[in-house]
């Protein structure tokens, strides 16, 4: 992720190519901020290029789409700023029939649920990363998407499935706010 530059970048994965690795796909190979570098390796080399970093916001989806400077998008709530602008992101992604991931940051299980039932709505979701939950010391989220095997899933419950959270206290109001 945003390791390379864009020539190195292009000269690499040419050289993978070539030994006949079978690289699924590149993601984020330069700097968030350089779309023309993200570009210029999209369009040199036959590997799929993600952007991940890139794909901030609809605002920075738009143009990277416009530009046609990726072949994919990873979709991450937290990063988009919540499920409604990660929603405007796949829509947009689905009117250039653009391929995306759903990715997570270190979000609890509630995130997660949120981020996989955005994927198992969309079409255009076809590939998923939404393992931060279990990398967690303890899990208090009783309902949500359960693991099961490599398999994530959702629960037939309304809303996300959130029943309780084990052990949750409520915090008094520090003194001076109300």
């Amino acid at each position: 992720n945003q390791g390379w530059g864009a020539k190195e970048a292009v000269r690499l994965i040419r050289r993978f190519e070539a030994e006949g690795l079978a690289i699924e796909l590149v993601e984020q190979p330069v700097k968030a901020h350089d779309f023309d570098g993200l570009k210029y390796v999209t369009d040199r080399v036959d590997t799929e290029i993600m952007a991940d970093e890139s794909a901030f916001g609809p605002r920075e989806v738009a143009q990277l789409i416009a530009m046609r400077a990726c072949d994919s998008l990873n979709i991450k709530l937290m990063k988009a700023g919540g499920l409604r602008n990660a929603v405007r992101i796949a829509h947009l992604a689905e009117t250039a029939d653009m391929r995306c991931m759903v990715g997570c940051m270190l979000e609890s299980k509630i995130g997660i649920t949120a981020a996989a039932s955005l994927a198992a709505g969309k079409q255009i979701v076809n590939r998923a990363d939404l393992d931060a939950s279990v990398l967690l010391a303890e899990d208090p989220v009783v309902g949500g998407a359960q693991f099961e095997g490599n398999r994530l899933l959702l629960p037939d419950a309304p809303g996300l499935g959130i029943r309780e959270i084990e052990n949750w206290r409520h915090i008094a109001t520090l003194p001076g706010h109300t």
